[in-house]
């Protein structure tokens, strides 16, 4: 039933995204995304030629208990976005802009930040720390109060600004446009409302580790593409900042059904987000990775219904198997017949090692081996659960400790762990 209701609900929210402009629907994904600093939204900046609708879809979002607080940078000075300096008793205060009051001391809510391609170097030097650390001089924003801005390009516009580099990556840069058909069809019938995505705090959480780990995989494959330069995509560039991002929008678009996993290719809206976000010259062969890896399902695997073969995954496969599998063992750790889980994974990690491949999994093994947090040690939680099982399961699981700790290639690597 819940599987039902998350397909029409999908089915739903993309028809209505049918009737919108280009980027709509990768707007509302990363307003409702969390972000790395467990705030909500991923800033985004939306690009487009004047008069498409930028600024009226934004403020079309505006509700009772949903502010949408626009600020025109064309118009606007630096203490709009750092505070006014003031002396007082002594010391220098800075007061808080009058427009930050509109949000509440914990309410929902959206800084729109208009024409940002008119901002002069001053601007965007104050707009720094307000788009990252979401600060006003030294007063944070709610949790809840996403930021979003609107450009034109400058060779658009009298007078327009090159975004610097240090501000450009503090975005999600999306293509906003309006096509002919879309537009007749709201002025025949008028835009449909639309709301925010359903992405949960709580259901986020669950899944981002597992794009955290495959965005890792990538770059242990290229390090090069850590960080890329702004010189050599229009809008977006890789940094660790904007990995962070992709990953976060990555399991939203994995909530929504529309990431790139087996038997599943990505969305428009979730390519439309890569790009956007590491650009498009990073995004492609990074896709590419996402789609050819072979992945088993870590549960399946611990439950002993897929048995992967060490000899035929590549070195990205193991390294993000081991990662998933330490996931779901920390899930199972209290449960009575772990044991059977843990000689499974001993099976997978004696695998590794025969095959001479255990560099890829050094840092999954330490998780599960070398921690101070008893609750979370494999090796215990192992014996523990086999104790509490039979004589036999105790037997059983000493027996494949005790195999492996006495593999020479094994007993270095755990040597290793310990330093």
């Amino acid at each position: 039933m819940e599987n039902l209701i998350f397909s029409i609900f999908h089915s739903q929210f993309s028809i209505i995204y049918m009737n919108y402009p280009k980027g709509a629907e990768a707007l509302l994904i990363a307003l409702q995304t969390p972000s790395p600093k467990d705030t909500l939204g991923i800033p985004v900046l939306l690009w487009g030629k004047p008069g498409v609708g930028k600024s009226s879809f934004l403020e079309g979002l505006a509700k009772e208990q949903f502010p949408v607080v626009t600020l025109i940078a064309s118009i606007s000075d630096p203490t709009d976005y750092s505070g006014l300096p003031v002396h007082q008793d002594g010391k220098v205060h800075y007061a808080v802009p009058e427009w930050v009051d509109q949000f509440g001391e914990d309410g929902d809510g959206l800084l729109f930040l208009d024409e940002l391609s008119t901002a002069p170097p001053a601007i965007q030097a104050a707009l720094l720390r307000v788009v990252l650390e979401r600060k006003v001089g030294f007063h944070s924003l709610p949790d809840n109060v996403r930021i979003v801005a609107a450009a034109n390009p400058p060779d658009m516009i009298m007078g327009g600004y090159e975004l610097t580099p240090p501000l450009s990556n503090r975005f999600v840069h999306l293509e906003w446009d309006l096509p002919a058909s879309v537009y007749i069809d709201a002025l025949e019938r008028g835009f449909p409302e639309v709301s925010l995505p359903a992405v949960t705090r709580e259901a986020h959480a669950k899944v981002l580790p597992h794009w955290k780990l495959l965005v890792a995989a990538f770059l242990k494959r290229s390090p090069n593409l850590v960080y890329t330069s702004p010189e050599t995509d229009k809008y977006a560039f890789a940094t660790p900042r904007t990995w962070d991002f992709t990953a976060a929008l990555l399991a939203s678009c994995d909530l929504l059904g529309i990431a790139p996993k087996k038997g599943q290719k990505a969305g428009k809206a979730c390519l439309e987000l890569l790009k956007g976000t590491i650009g498009e010259g990073v995004a492609i062969p990074f896709l590419e990775f996402l789609n050819s890896l072979r992945l088993a399902d870590p549960v399946a695997v611990l439950d002993g219904l897929e048995k992967p073969n060490m000899h035929k995954l590549n070195d990205s496969e193991i390294f993000v198997l081991f990662g998933s599998l330490n996931h779901v063992l920390k899930e199972r750790m209290a449960d009575s017949d772990f044991y059977k889980s843990a000689l499974t994974y001993f099976d997978l990690v004696q695998q590794v090692i025969s095959v001479n491949r255990r560099d890829l999994i050094f840092v999954s093994l330490k998780e599960m081996v070398a921690t101070k947090d008893n609750s979370q040690n494999l090796l215990l939680n192992a014996q523990k659960s086999a104790q509490q099982t039979s004589p036999e399961a105790a037997q059983q699981v000493k027996e494949k400790m005790t195999y492996l700790f006495e593999q020479k290639g094994l007993v270095e690597f755990i040597d290793v762990l310990r330093t």
